[in-house]
């Protein structure tokens, strides 16, 4: 009877794979003198590794954040590269607001600094005439990952509103 679980023991093999092939599956049924306790697969649960769960990000480590001051840095720099020396027209406005809107998104989109979030970048330009202007805007959001940033240009002939919403792919 020794003999037997000896010879029982040599050719039973432990599964590696996740996948069982159809050979150990084959062999495991018909080999003579082993105890089955329930189906197959029972057995082959035993041997496998457990499988280590998904980890999913549901908020973005402290490093992670959508970083402002860049963005700042990016809009600053593009208005005012942009709209320097412009005095306003509004047959070209349309055109400068998409040019400023466009090199805003490019830059943000090749910052290597904002993973995982998506953004959007709105311009409002308009003549400066003295008087003033409300621009207002509201979104609905995480507080806690998301957010928004908006940076004025202005200069004697007109003014420039560029602001940019980061919200965090979850």
């Amino acid at each position: 009877m020794a003999d037997k679980q000896s010879t029982g023991e040599a050719t039973k093999s432990v599964q590696t794979s996740a996948v069982p092939n159809l050979a150990d599956k084959l062999q495991k049924k018909s080999t003579p003198g082993t105890l089955s306790t329930g189906s197959a697969d029972g057995a082959e649960n035993s041997e496998k590794p457990a499988a280590q769960p998904t980890a999913y990000s549901m908020r973005p480590a402290f490093g992670e954040m959508f970083p402002l001051p860049t963005i700042k840095n990016i809009m600053n720099n593009v208005m005012a590269e942009k709209l320097k020396d412009k005095t306003y027209d509004k047959d070209v406005a349309r055109t400068w607001t998409s040019e400023i809107a466009d090199e805003v998104n490019q830059q943000i989109a090749s910052s290597s600094r904002v993973k995982r979030y998506k953004h959007v970048v709105q311009v409002m330009l308009g003549q400066e005439l003295g008087a003033g202007a409300t621009y207002n805007s509201r979104c609905c959001w995480d507080c806690d990952c998301d957010t928004s940033v908006s940076e004025v240009f202005s200069n004697t002939s007109l003014f420039c509103v560029c602001t940019v919403f980061g919200t965090y792919q979850y």
